[in-house]
């Protein structure tokens, strides 16, 4: 009787619900039910935009067909999106780097990998993995690669700007901006000698010298006399930001140190030489390549860079100076081989020149090559050793022929002017005859016994009453 009851009241409970079910289809739903499919992505598609330039940035979207269809890998473009994630673990200190995602929308759906990114150009450090965070829109720069089927910013890619403002992903300002066009008329900055060096291709120097000005930020090698070179950064405004790396570059008039004033955080300076992608990630100087032309020390003295004076002054008080050298002392033939630097101890004016001496060689001041008519002539000039070694100096001249260097017994001279000391200017005189019309050099031997660095000031060349260099 039991088993009958219990089958009459589920049958009446079907028919209930089926009754139920079948009056609720005529019944509106409240609102639309929405169609999910689980393997699709909840966000809609975004169409490609942008041209990939800084005003007008690539999307995500047209960052992916950029690759796509087959862009350039080695070429710069702009990318706009929002941070997905921040890879665990990706930074390193050392390095300062991130491995992160970034999307159009924010939301893991297409989204992109940018390899290595930093915080500005130049290598600028992120400050952590906390620089950037999920929904931050960011505009990159860098280069885009299929890397083994994954689309993505290769490695030394840079932020932009991050929610619209530069540099606030990092610890460190804002990047500046490059300046110069690396002529010694107007040099690159420390950010525009980055920038075009890290156009070259790994390891590719530049076909060409370029000149960079900055202020030193560190000091990793000193110049000193065993190797003649050294390394340091410099930078627009002497800090870390933008710094660019100067390698193992030669000293003043591109020969080794030998003598001289050295490196201090804060001096102004000019380097010319070649440049090269070191590895495709680290711009520098070319090692033995590039040469220091001029040294400002710190606080504006002009220990070493001086100021550019008067081009016509002939320059015999040395009063008047360009990119580190005294006007009108250089010469185009290997007549004057000396290290020159300018010096605040003068015999009469603001500078004298130091001419760099050497134990195992004669150093030569020279005069750039002049005509000189036939005639005696008379040299004055005075000198004063510049280090407690003493010095021995020489006057002379040397005829050069069809630009051609003179060789040894080219050199004319008069008498070695012997034990002159740091603590008085001493006073030298030469007369000689020219007995042919040409093309000659002044010069002032610095003896290389002892060797020892000499101060030269108030250098004058007379014929008769004539005043020739002054």
């Amino acid at each position: 009787m039991k088993k009958i009851l219990y089958s009459v009241m589920a049958m009446a409970a079907l028919t209930f619900s089926f009754a139920s079910l079948t009056s609720c289809e005529d019944v509106p739903a409240p609102y639309e039910m929405p169609d999910i499919t689980p393997d699709e992505p909840s966000s809609p598609d975004v169409e490609p935009a942008g041209t990939g330039t800084q005003a007008d940035p690539y999307n995500v979207a047209a960052a992916i067909k950029y690759i796509d269809n087959g862009g350039a890998e080695d070429k710069e473009v702009y990318v706009k999106g929002k941070v997905v994630s921040v890879q665990s673990g990706s930074f390193d200190p050392s390095y300062g780097s991130l491995k992160y995602y970034i999307s159009d929308d924010g939301t893991a759906a297409n989204q992109f990998l940018v390899f290595n990114g930093y915080a500005g150009p130049n290598r600028t450090k992120f400050s952590g993995e906390d620089a950037l965070k999920p929904g931050d829109e960011v505009v990159i720069c860098g280069k885009l690669v299929n890397y083994n089927g994954t689309k993505e910013f290769t490695t030394g890619n840079y932020v932009v700007s991050i929610n619209g403002n530069g540099g606030s992903g990092s610890d460190q300002p804002a990047a500046g901006q490059p300046t110069g066009d690396g002529t010694q008329a107007n040099p690159f900055n420390s950010v525009a000698a980055n920038k075009y060096a890290s156009s070259l291709a790994a390891g590719e120097e530049s076909d060409k010298d370029v000149y960079i000005k900055g202020k030193v930020v560190s000091v990793k090698e000193q110049y000193g006399t065993q190797f003649g070179n050294a390394t340091f950064y410099i930078s627009d405004d002497g800090k870390a930001d933008n710094q660019f790396y100067v390698f193992r570059a030669l000293y003043l008039n591109n020969e080794k140190y030998t003598s001289g004033a050295t490196l201090n955080v804060g001096d102004e300076v000019v380097v010319c030489g070649k440049v090269v992608n070191y590895m495709g990630n680290t711009p520098e100087t070319v090692q033995g390549k590039a040469y220091l032309v001029s040294l400002k020390s710190n606080g504006g003295s002009g220990s070493e860079g001086g100021t550019t004076g008067d081009a016509s002054a002939s320059n015999g008080d040395f009063e008047n100076w360009t990119n580190g050298l005294p006007n009108n002392w250089k010469t185009a033939s290997s007549a004057g081989n000396a290290t020159l630097s300018q010096s605040t101890d003068a015999h009469s004016g603001k500078y004298s020149v130091k001419v760099g001496g050497s134990s195992s060689a004669n150093k030569r001041l020279g005069y750039k090559e002049i005509t000189l008519k036939p005639g005696e002539y008379t040299v004055t000039f005075y000198a004063k050793a510049a280090t407690s070694t003493g010095a021995s100096v020489r006057p002379g001249y040397v005829p050069v022929k069809d630009g051609a260097n003179p060789t040894g017994s080219d050199y004319k001279y008069g008498d070695y002017v012997n034990d002159i000391t740091a603590t008085k200017w001493v006073k030298v005189t030469y007369t000689f005859t020219i007995e042919t019309e040409g093309t000659y050099s002044l010069l002032v031997m610095n003896a290389k016994k002892p060797g020892g660095d000499v101060l030269i000031d108030d250098y004058t060349l007379t014929m008769g009453s004539t005043v020739i260099i002054k």
